[in-house]
């Protein structure tokens, strides 16, 4: 027997993860800048990408979170506070444009490298445009609506950047020429989120809102806390990349740059189960019901373990293969790969350190990204200039591991939920046999790299779904998967 919560959980993450799934097109996105603008040229942009990545996290301010808890409280306070939200982005992604126009002269020369100028100030509106499709969006799970996300985030963006990078790369522009197509893709699914918000709430009075009604306080009073902690998450998020610049080569940074491609795929599959997460901490902690909310959180972690943990040692094992489609330079990182795909998984798996500011903690969180932030810069101080990108690799993986624990403690001291169910151990095992096995016949068998690679994962694969069904699943996992392919069957 499933119950209905059980059953409205695995809804929304079937939805989120097909949305996963369609993002296929964004690591081509990727291969095709690499391959065109070689590991030097892949390493600017990424690097210029990573010093936008921690300023857009300034300009978003916390208003996704802020509007995940009041519309998941209240949906008729929607316009208000999608209005208040939007006013802060845009203002703060203009003033975010306007810093990083200005200093990019200055930027580059600190890292000895002047052609970062050009991607930098091309990027620096991508934050603005980004941060508007976030908030309507947002707005739209926290009502339970996760297939906007899905058309918006999962289909047409990534098709767009594809489709406008590969026009301005075939004609020369290089990566400045493909920082300013990722602007135009960004716009566009903009344009796209605004109309799909529409179809769930009035577009017309969150826009009156944000142009002349009063700001909502308790949004700002919620998002403005969280905007310090994501500012130092997203410093702790990129400090390797910062370090790496400094000490190593263009070159380095482009193999590093594809290793955390890959390694970030992991944390990216959080995504399918975060928003119905998300959407239920705030209903869950004003009724007081902590034992509910942390069976639901280790439920959906369990769901996640599934795929999260065979991804990463698919990683470990298999690096120099998955490097080798970025050009054979990029091979030189599979070390680092191995090493980001540990830190990433337990980034993946702590789902329940999303309870702390959505239940009003937000100095709990700012409070671990600080101290995140200075053990992973000091180990970097350490480890970069001797070991280069395996240095960078294991400093930012120790700071993921810390920084989930500690969360993960937090939330179980402060709420009472415990969000990692003891499962996890048993999908980790299955997974490292599966693709140990998989690892030997891809020693042992003569044939060409590709169908050599795409065997042993097949083994893998074939070893580990019978593993995980009878060893990791329980009753009510095996009837969600049963019904799921019974109703498959009914659709064809």
């Amino acid at each position: 027997m499933t119950t209905l919560a059980a059953r409205r959980d695995a809804r929304g993450a079937a939805v989120n993860l097909f949305g996963l799934v369609a993002q296929a097109a964004l690591p081509a996105f990727h291969v095709q800048l690499a391959r065109y603008l070689g590991a030097g040229g892949y390493g600017l942009y990424t690097w210029s990408q990573a010093v936008v990545d921690v300023l857009s996290v300034a300009t978003l301010f916390g208003c996704d979170q802020a509007v995940m808890r009041a519309v998941s409280l209240d949906r008729a306070s929607a316009a208000r506070a999608v209005g208040s939200a939007l006013r802060v982005v845009v203002l703060s992604g203009l003033a975010m444009f306007a810093v990083v126009y200005a200093a990019a002269p200055l930027i580059a020369a600190a890292q000895h490298k002047p052609e970062l100028v050009a991607p930098l100030r091309c990027l620096a509106i991508v934050p603005l445009l980004y941060h508007v499709s976030t908030v309507l969006l947002v707005a739209t799970q926290a009502a339970g609506i996760m297939r906007y996300m899905f058309w918006a985030r999962s289909v047409a963006q990534p098709i767009v950047l594809l489709v406008v990078t590969g026009i301005a790369l075939r004609a020369g522009a290089g990566p400045a020429g493909a920082a300013c197509a990722v602007a135009i893709g960004m716009g566009a699914t903009a344009i796209a989120s605004a109309a799909f918000y529409a179809r769930a709430f009035a577009l017309g009075p969150a826009v009156r809102a944000a142009l002349s009604g009063a700001l909502d306080r308790e949004v700002l009073r919620v998002a403005f806390p969280l905007a310090l902690a994501g500012m130092l998450w997203a410093v702790a998020a990129r400090v390797d990349s910062f370090f790496l610049g400094h000490y190593a080569s263009a070159e380095d940074l482009g193999a590093y740059a594809a290793c955390v491609l890959y390694a970030t795929s992991i944390t990216q599959l959080r995504g399918a189960f975060e928003p119905t997460t998300s959407a239920l901490v705030a209903p869950a902690i004003a009724r007081g019901d902590a034992r509910g909310l942390g069976g639901a959180i280790q439920r959906q972690t369990r769901w996640l373990s599934l795929l999260a943990l065979p991804l990463a040692a698919l990683f470990v094992g298999f690096g120099d293969p998955l490097l080798r489609v970025f050009g054979h330079a990029f091979t030189e990182g599979r070390a680092a790969l191995a090493a980001l795909a540990i830190g990433h998984v337990a980034n993946a798996l702590a789902l329940a350190s999303f309870t702390i500011p959505l239940s009003g903690h937000a100095r709990a969180t700012t409070m671990v990204a600080a101290i995140v932030v200075v053990v992973q810069s000091v180990a970097c101080v350490v480890l970069v200039p001797r070991w280069g990108v395996l240095g960078a690799a294991i400093a930012m993986s120790a700071g993921l591991v810390m920084a989930q624990v500690a969360q993960n403690v937090i939330a179980a001291k402060l709420l009472g939920v415990v969000g990692v169910p003891f499962d996890v151990v048993a999908i980790a095992a299955c997974a490292a046999v599966a693709v140990a096995i998989g690892r030997v016949a891809f020693g042992a068998l003569s044939l060409d790299l590709a169908p050599r690679f795409f065997a042993s994962v097949a083994l893998a694969a074939g070893i580990y779904a019978p593993l995980a069904w009878t060893v990791a699943l329980n009753g009510e996992d095996r009837a969600l998967v049963r019904g799921a392919l019974r109703r498959a069957r009914e659709m064809w």
